[in-house]
């Protein structure tokens, strides 16, 4: 079978099943997983599959495009405020150091969390 051949075949494989690993395509195809890997950075490049880790999914699964942080921070600004709120009763006591991760509702947090008074001596 020609690269091309196997390609076009590949290409279908993973447009039918939704979802083909590495070590399939090659025990399937009878190919070392290096050949594979290579066939599917080719098909990727004429997008015709998006590479995963240890495998290959078809091109239209993965056109999920994520709102940035903007988009995010104006969407239920309420809610976040509330949540931020609520969890003020959970921090620790005064002087303690809080570690927050990113996002839009720890922002808020972050927004509500009580100013410093005083000067560190």
């Amino acid at each position: 079978m020609y690269a091309e051949e196997r390609q076009t075949a590949m290409a279908q494989r993973i447009a039918t099943e939704g979802r083909l690993s590495v070590a399939a395509l090659a025990r399937e195809f009878d190919v070392t997983t290096e050949t594979v890997r290579r066939d599917l950075t080719s098909l990727e490049r004429r997008d015709l599959i998006r590479r995963v880790h240890g495998g290959a999914v078809p091109s239209t699964a993965l056109h999920v495009i994520e709102a940035g942080v903007q988009d995010r921070a104006r969407t239920r600004p309420s809610e976040k405020d509330a949540i931020a709120q609520r969890a003020l009763q959970y921090l620790p006591a005064a002087g303690s150091t809080v570690l927050l991760d990113a996002g839009t509702t720890t922002a808020a947090l972050a927004a509500a969390l009580p100013r410093r008074t005083g000067s560190r001596s």
